[in-house]
């Protein structure tokens, strides 16, 4: 459900503050406010007294001679219509959006779509849009910052319809869809989904100006982590008050480094949870550095954090705690700087039926899942369907082993590391023949580690050694080399 206000007569901030006193959802089109109304019943009661609430709000903003219009439908567009063309307050009831629509002039559909191409902020954070002699470019182009190069549309779809005799909205949506394209194009098509009330795309809240992003210019070049961790601690303190003021977190650090080169240096650092603690957001952008320095002494540093809301969590009593997002995702970047890029992760599937292939991704702290069997379930079909008979341990490096083969198949295992059984082989089945990405390479097929890119043809056996031990068995087929790739239990 969505609240559309129109009072041509009151300034864009008071309308923005009204709609503040009711929800922070909400989009700013020039001289109408769209809100988000979803769920606001349980403060407001139904939308008939919800709307009665916003008009009164508006009533005391607006001049004696002048009546603000509210409007309450299920899609935004209808609401905005609506605001646009009929006065006073109108409630929609769901489903009933293309009845009321019906009777309004075709020019609200035109002033409509000018409110929305121009009539919404003319830039981004003051200061901010331009791109400056030095190089440096904002990182944050946001679907609101680019809305002021928009340009409003000519009234050519207007003329063309005040000549065919459309003057509603009813008409225009009687009218056959294919037959507008063809004759209109893509804007007509455009014209007649606002006729009928339906979105063309989702609602974008307003987000306020303030600029999390600090600079400083130095007075003599640095280079090296040390001299440049003080001048990040002097930049992120004030940063990390402006974020707990404004109840919000750092989802993203972009760090910009002018180099006495007078080249910028960038680098962009994506948060896997909302945090402002300016000691772990220091560690973190000079570990990365660490990993990616720049190539010549700095002499301006610049900070920029993209907002998201506060992260908010409370553990249970019973339950053990997870470590804090800021000690993982440090420990994280240790670890990175240290082994280097691909190197830490949580192992994760590849789109592949190569044995023993992953890759490596972000890793990232689950909270963990209640498994308490529910009242209503059954304890002995929960536990037999989670017994497990057998499972393969696979060796992280396979074992080379020497294999005596009779008429095809192994009859012996030798091998010389320490705590693997060696002899003669009881029982054998198989072999299981599995090969795939020839295409990736031409001549000898890579025989490399479980995950390394490249072709594979092997067979697979699974051997019982006289002390009762199963062995999984494998055979490069190109190069005829056996190995142990793990251990049944």
């Amino acid at each position: 459900m969505f609240a559309a206000l129109y009072a041509p007569s009151v300034p864009a901030a008071a309308l923005a503050g009204v709609a503040r006193q009711f929800t922070p959802r909400f989009e700013h089109l020039g001289a109408v406010i769209l809100l988000d109304a979803g769920g606001l019943s349980r403060l407001f009661g139904t939308a008939q007294q919800l709307g009665e609430h916003l008009r009164d709000a508006l009533s005391k903003l607006s001049p004696g001679d002048t009546i603000p219009r509210v409007a309450i439908a299920s899609t935004q567009t209808a609401a905005a219509l609506l605001a646009l063309g009929s006065p006073g307050l109108t409630v929609v009831m769901p489903g009933k959006e293309a009845i009321v629509l019906a009777p309004l002039s075709v020019g609200v559909l035109d002033q409509f779509e000018r409110l929305s191409g121009s009539g919404l902020r003319a830039s981004g954070p003051p200061g901010l849009q331009a791109s400056e002699p030095s190089g440096w470019h904002h990182p944050r182009h946001t679907h609101q910052a680019s809305r002021g190069k928009r340009r409003a549309p000519d009234n050519r779809v207007l003329d063309i319809l005040g000549k065919w005799g459309i003057r509603t909205l009813g008409a225009l949506s009687a009218l056959p869809g294919p037959d507008i394209h063809e004759r209109l194009g893509d804007r007509g098509a455009y014209w007649q989904q606002l006729a009928r009330g339906m979105d063309a795309r989702p609602m974008v809240p307003w987000v306020d100006d303030v600029p999390f992003e600090v600079s400083l210019e130095l007075e003599w070049p640095i280079e090296g982590l040390e001299p440049l961790s003080f001048v990040l601690a002097r930049l992120l303190e004030p940063l990390a008050e402006q974020l707990e003021r404004a109840d919000r977190g750092a989802a993203a650090i972009y760090t910009s480094l002018r180099l006495t080169t007078r080249s910028v240096f960038t680098r962009t650092l994506q948060l896997p949870a909302p945090m402002r603690d300016p000691k772990t957001l220091r560690t973190l952008i000079l570990l990365d550095l660490e990993s990616h320095p720049p190539d010549a002494p700095i002499d301006v540093v610049r900070v920029f954090i993209e907002p998201t809301p506060a992260r908010v969590l409370q553990w249970t009593l019973l339950a053990r705690a997870q470590p804090a997002p800021e000690q993982v995702t440090t420990l994280v970047a240790r670890l990175t700087a240290l082994m280097g890029e691909g190197h830490v992760g949580s192992p994760g599937l590849v789109d592949t039926w190569k044995p023993g292939a992953f890759e490596m991704r972000e890793f990232h702290v689950n909270h963990p899942i209640d498994n308490r069997p529910s009242p209503n379930s059954h304890p002995i079909k929960e536990s037999s369907i989670a017994e497990l008979t057998s499972a393969l341990r696979r060796f992280r490096c396979p074992v080379p082993t020497r294999v005596a083969v009779h008429e095809g198949r192994p009859v012996r295992v030798q091998t010389d590391r320490q705590g693997f059984s060696s002899g003669a082989i009881v029982q054998a089945a198989g072999p299981w023949r599995t090969s795939g990405e020839w295409w990736e390479e031409t001549g000898q097929l890579a025989s490399g580690p479980a995950g390394q890119q490249g072709g594979w043809d092997r067979d697979e056996w699974d051997v019982a050694m006289p002390d009762g031990t199963i062995y999984r068995l494998v055979v490069e087929r190109e190069v005829g080399q056996w190995c142990l790739e793990g251990v049944i239990d």
